[in-house]
């Protein structure tokens, strides 16, 4: 893609895609234990420079999970009622390293000032809790999905790489692609 249409792309979709991630307080995470066996949940968050930061309680499978297999897939994803197609909900996907961030350290303090901040006084009592650990989840690579045909890689750094995905959906009697939601799609 040239400099001028990756400039465009991203003037575009860099302000929607920080207005979608801003409208959502939690993310969606898909870990895995020790065995291989993957487990679903959620967390608040709060996003600093270097990542997205969670509180989780050790006594919860999926802050075990992250501390023996220190992978992560995590989501955001909008509202059920908030979405046209359930098909094709817009949404934020990320492969994450995970580190546990040192409690009483700086990075503690910041990571846990910005949960605060983003969720109130329940913060300060969880964070006082010996079983609770803050998680820095820090993307690698991405996808942002706006809906059908509209799927672009996101890098880890600030989002700024997009690359539009290059294969669409074909109808089988045809082969024609689907150009937008709005299409009868058969």
């Amino acid at each position: 893609m040239s400099e001028v249409k990756q400039e465009r792309l991203q003037n575009r979709l860099g302000p929607e895609i920080k207005e979608f991630r801003e409208a959502c307080q939690t993310l969606q995470l898909a870990t895995v234990d020790a065995n291989g066996k993957p487990n679903v949940s959620y967390a608040p968050f709060a996003l600093l420079d270097d990542g997205y930061y969670v509180l989780i309680s050790q006594i919860a499978k999926h802050a075990r999970n992250l501390l023996e297999n220190p992978q992560v897939s995590l989501m955001m994803i909008e509202d059920e009622s908030a979405s046209k197609v359930l098909y094709a909900r817009k949404r934020l996907t990320f492969e994450a390293d995970v580190s546990v961030v040192e409690r009483n350290s700086e990075r503690w303090q910041q990571g846990v000032a910005a949960l605060q901040a983003r969720f109130g006084e329940i913060v300060e009592g969880l964070s006082g809790l010996e079983d609770f650990s803050l998680f820095r989840l820090a993307p690698t690579q991405g996808l942002f999905v706006k809906g059908f045909g509209q799927a672009f890689q996101v890098s880890g750094d600030d989002l700024v790489d997009f690359v539009h995905l290059q294969e669409g959906h074909r109808r089988i009697k045809d082969g024609s692609e689907i150009e937008s939601a709005e299409e009868k799609l058969n």
